[in-house]
């Protein structure tokens, strides 16, 4: 009898064991299947423009956020190297001049406002906002010297400037008025061959010409379109600022799908 029983329970714990044994698997595959899950991508939408287009574009939120792709395209599309300053005096440099000052200030916001940019973090336009910054900078030395240069033509004479420019700065730095006014007459029928109504600019000239303040003028575009117009920039590399086609192929790669729509040129 007592071997019966052992038996009895011998069997019992095998079968328990087994039943065991596949609780056990089953739960492994349980959790092996819950491993092999892939979460779906999240996405979404941004609207963003061009001269010409207005674009809807989708994207992936696991890589960029909204404010990183509207950074980047404000990078890109809704700023420059430039500083809203009216810089260029006509008479009376004290008078009609902002101070150095004003201008040292809109630098600082507009250096602030890039650098405070959320951009997305790839090579391309970490290296277009470095390049932002370095434009930013040559505009405001540029401004800068310009200022000083209007009432100290002096200054002009080591700056770096295209050679066609050499007349127009060797008659400002002169002084004399008779070579000013010769530079001014040939830099006059340069811009009339540049210009789609050469008969108009003709017309402005010769008003000014005859004008009392003729000097004055003559100072005035020389110093502008003779000069300031020719300066070379001392940031070389900012040159690739012009390629804005690049620019849009490589905004347009952050994106899964971009639909557009455009208006006629």
């Amino acid at each position: 009898m007592k071997k019966h029983i052992s038996l009895t329970l011998s069997f019992l714990f095998i079968i328990s064991n087994i039943s065991c044994q596949k609780e056990k698997k089953s739960d492994d595959k349980s959790i092996s299947v819950t491993e092999e899950i892939t979460p779906e991508t999240a996405n979404d939408t941004i609207n963003w423009y061009t001269e010409l287009c207005e674009m809807n574009s989708k994207f992936d939120t696991s890589k960029y956020t909204k404010k990183q792709l509207k950074d980047t395209h404000h990078l890109w599309f809704g700023t420059s190297g430039y500083i809203s300053f009216n810089g260029y005096p006509v008479f009376n440099l004290e008078d009609k001049t902002e101070p150095i000052t004003v201008l040292e200030e809109r630098y600082a916001e507009g250096k602030a406002e890039l650098e405070n940019l959320e951009i997305v973090d790839l090579p391309y336009w970490n290296n277009l906002k470095k390049l932002k910054l370095q434009e930013l900078k040559s505009f405001y030395d540029h401004q800068k010297l310009a200022l000083s240069a209007y009432s100290n033509l002096s200054l002009l004479k080591n700056t770096s400037y295209n050679p066609k420019a050499k007349v127009y700065v060797d008659a400002l730095v002169s002084g004399d008025s008779l070579k000013m006014i010769a530079a001014w007459k040939k830099l006059n029928e340069e811009q009339k061959a540049n210009n789609g109504s050469p008969e108009n600019v003709e017309k402005k000239f010769q008003s000014r010409l005859n004008s009392p303040q003729c000097l004055e003028y003559a100072k005035m575009d020389l110093f502008t379109f003779g000069w300031s117009n020719n300066t070379i920039k001392t940031c070389k590399e900012c040159k690739d600022l012009e390629n804005t086609e690049i620019m849009y192929q490589e905004y347009k790669k952050l994106f899964i799908s971009t639909t557009e729509e455009c208006s006629e040129p």
